[in-house]
């Protein structure tokens, strides 16, 4: 149903971003989206306030802004009340 009123992936990667900080890869796999289109999104994302992207050595961790967080928790209620 969220299908309906909302792109499925980037509502994915942004439910899981509450649970914390993911490196892009590992995000990647859990919301079975490609890498590409993971740093795209997360680009996107960055450059919009909702996420901040620090490097840790090669690889970069990805986490919510007050900004992310309190859209994540509006897309988290909207899948509540269609389920």
């Amino acid at each position: 149903m969220l299908q309906l009123f909302a792109r499925p992936k980037p509502c994915r990667i942004m439910m899981l971003l509450r649970d914390g900080e993911w490196h892009l890869s590992k995000l990647a796999k859990n919301s079975d989206t490609s890498y590409v289109y993971v740093t795209h999104l997360v680009s996107k994302l960055a450059a919009s306030g909702f996420v901040v992207v620090e490097p840790k050595g090669k690889k970069k961790l990805v986490k919510l802004t007050e900004k992310g967080v309190a859209v994540a928790n509006i897309i988290t209620e909207l899948t509540n009340k269609l389920q």
